[in-house]
């Protein structure tokens, strides 16, 4: 599983954000990230951070270096876009069935130039015992090298058998990749044959991967964009104050440190559970499951699953003159000065559309 395939799977099963140290530790402990890399903590921060800036991230930036899952459309909103997405791919799929073959290799020759191949190195294959051979070209892997393919295209309804494999493979000239694309599915044996140890492995792209590839590069299909309105329940809580179960994100300047010394341990209760963290700085630094965290807030966020909170007066710190457990709010009280107040500061967040998706038929390509 990849970076951010395993994030979403631990985002999903936490049901809360995380920062992405714990995230890439949880994949790693439970074996579902597959990575040889030597940073995989730092990997993780960057195909998140990356991710979260594109429209339909499955992420989203809750503070700094804390991360957690974007929230969906309302419920009858997404079982709509998915029965109108459902009934396209079987469209299409029909489709492509009902397409004349050379219209069907014109229309894999496009998928090709969208994944990367190089236009004027791209030729049709007339028949003459090449093993069914019907494209080759070169596939520009992101500018950084050259892969010589010979693609041979299969619009069938019955499974793909090993001996075609074999035969593709014994067509291949001297550093030649092969790939098979079709509108059915592999068999196990010519699953097993494209990977055989010991041979060049032959590319297996079946009918459903050729429809995810299609949709994704809008060949045949269109993606329609619609602005979908929702209320910015950050901006009322920053406006109003008031929020039915979350409070509002307060950031404050420094705590103004009495007899305390530092590391303090400190507790909140979230979940009915009481949480145990350490308040490292007088600055708010919070210490939590051996992730530091820059404001009580932002720990604050991670253990309710809230996606704005008041850290300030969540955590609890013992006053060590009474025993008496008391808000982290009584920190920022300078003892010399008990008028002067700390400055709150809240940030209004703009009224934002979500943008949801719906791929539908376009013209007709060919």
């Amino acid at each position: 599983m990849n970076f951010l395939d395993a994030a979403y799977e631990i985002l999903k099963q936490a049901s809360k954000p995380l920062h992405y140290a714990q995230i890439t530790r949880l994949a790693l402990k439970t074996n579902i990230l597959d990575t040889k890399g030597q940073t995989p903590e730092a990997t993780m921060s960057s195909r998140l951070y990356v991710d979260t800036k594109r429209a339909n991230s499955r992420f989203r930036r809750v503070s700094r270096n804390i991360f957690g899952l974007a929230e969906p459309p309302a419920p009858e909103i997404t079982s709509h876009i998915h029965s109108i997405n459902d009934h396209t791919r079987a469209e299409l799929q029909k489709r492509l069935l009902q397409m004349p073959p050379d219209r069907f290799e014109a229309l894999v020759a496009e998928l090709l130039l969208a994944l990367g191949f190089d236009e004027e190195t791209l030729q049709a294959t007339p028949f003459r015992n090449d093993g069914g051979i019907d494209v080759r070209g070169i596939l520009k892997a992101g500018n950084i090298t050259d892969v010589n393919a010979a693609v041979q295209v299969k619009r069938w309804k019955s499974n793909v058998q090993a001996p075609v494999v074999q035969a593709l493979r014994g067509s291949l000239t001297v550093h030649e990749q092969g790939i098979i694309i079709t509108t059915s599915k592999f068999s196990k044996g010519a699953q097993q044959e494209a990977q055989a140890t010991g041979k060049s492995r032959i590319s297996l792209v079946d009918g459903e991967r050729l429809l995810d590839l299609l949709i994704e590069h809008e060949i045949g299909v269109k993606t329609e964009q619609y602005a979908l309105h929702s209320l910015d329940e950050d901006w009322w809580i920053g406006i109003t104050g008031i929020s039915e179960n979350r409070e509002i994100q307060v950031d404050t300047e420094p705590i103004v440190s009495l007899d305390i010394s530092y590391p303090l341990v400190i507790q909140a209760q979230a979940k009915g559970k009481t949480i145990l963290a350490e308040l490292i700085s007088p600055k708010g630094q919070i210490r939590l499951d051996g992730i530091e965290y820059d404001s009580p807030s932002g720990a604050g966020q991670v253990i309710t699953g809230w996606k704005s909170c008041n850290g300030w007066s969540l955590w609890h710190f013992q006053d060590p003159s009474t025993g008496e457990w008391k808000a982290l709010d009584e920190l920022r009280l300078s003892s010399l000065d008990s008028i002067t107040q700390p400055k709150k500061k809240r940030i209004a967040g703009l009224n934002r559309g979500t943008i949801w998706t719906s791929p539908d038929f376009d013209e007709p390509l060919l």
